[in-house]
């Protein structure tokens, strides 16, 4: 990849630098189609909202495909330096989001194979940050955390693509097509994929109908 001129700031030197984590609230979200035609128009404030407003979402879910922190930083960085090199000869994209995911999705697993690492998605934690950080009472405290532990384990029997459509689905909330798209499959095979998914977890937690009520928030 061509590396931008180092005497000249490369707009991505702004927003790269951040870890996902501390990403500022973007105060008005515009349409996603008006802000990558702006963004292609070299807008940089566009540039921006579109990296603050996915750069966690891209992070969790590489982080979910390779457990290797470097690499998808790295990833992360490399994809919206040629995303702005080449924004002109861009297509047309209205949901900006599934297009990141489905981006980053190729570069982690080309890196993976490149050092011949082995993708992963163990020890998920998708639904531990989708209950309120508020105080507990010392039972309500021993309640979730064994709940916790259920879905954590019940997660961990799912083979990988079943645990990467969870993701897709229940954290970064996108469409049926747009998984099917970025798991480079048509969308009957995501809804058999995850109907099996479905049915495996039921018989984990069949038992636990908050886990149910989780999925039907997200």
């Amino acid at each position: 990849m061509a590396q931008p001129d180092k005497h000249q700031q490369h707009p991505s030197s702004k927003v790269t630098k951040k870890g996902p984590s501390e990403q500022p609230a973007v105060a008005v979200k515009i349409k996603e189609d008006q802000l990558w035609q702006d963004f292609q128009s070299g807008n940089e404030e566009a540039y921006a909202a579109i990296y603050e407003q996915n750069a966690a979402k891209l992070y969790s879910y590489g982080m979910k495909l390779l457990r290797d922190e470097n690499i998808v930083k790295d990833a992360i960085q490399d994809l919206f330096v040629e995303l702005w090199d080449a924004k002109g000869r861009l297509g047309k994209v209205q949901a900006i989001t599934p297009y990141l995911l489905k981006s980053i999705r190729r570069k982690i697993l080309h890196s993976a194979t490149r050092e011949r690492r082995t993708t992963t998605l163990e020890e998920t934690d998708l639904f531990i940050q989708v209950i309120p950080s508020a105080e507990h009472n010392l039972v309500e405290r021993q309640q979730y955390d064994r709940k916790r532990q259920e879905i954590r384990e019940a997660l961990a029997k799912l083979n990988k693509n079943q645990q990467e459509i969870i993701h897709l689905k229940y954290y970064c909330r996108i469409s049926y097509q747009e998984i099917a798209e970025i798991m480079e499959s048509d969308t009957k095979s995501v809804y058999n994929l995850m109907a099996r998914t479905v049915k495996q977890l039921r018989k984990y937690l069949d038992l636990y109908p908050f886990f149910w009520l989780l999925l039907s928030i997200l």
